[in-house]
């Protein structure tokens, strides 16, 4: 018997459910998968990949190749999050001292 899982991902064209045809692992961090919608009036048929991109909690077997940082479960991926302020203050005071 074969059991349907409801994946994460939507169609991007139409926002019907998604099939996964097959995956593959390409990397310890990276999952390829190709997915087929469901919506038989689209047929749309696409690769989406997963990545791990940090680590909440490391495990009890830590791979020492991997080289993720750790950080908060909702943190910005990457450099995804606001840039840091302007350090105006260093000019403010050369325009009073100077």
């Amino acid at each position: 018997m074969t059991v349907k899982r409801r994946l994460f991902f939507s169609c991007p064209e139409c926002g019907s459910a998604v099939s996964c045809r097959t995956s593959e692992q390409i990397t310890h961090t990276i999952r390829e998968a190709r997915l087929l919608c469901e919506n038989d009036d689209c047929g749309c048929a696409f690769v989406a990949q997963i990545i791990a991109v940090r680590f909440v909690v490391r495990g009890m077997k830590p791979n020492p190749a991997l080289h993720l940082p750790t950080g908060k479960w909702r943190e910005p991926a990457n450099d995804d999050g606001p840039p840091p302020p302007a350090n105006d203050d260093r000019i403010a005071a050369d325009l009073v001292s100077g």
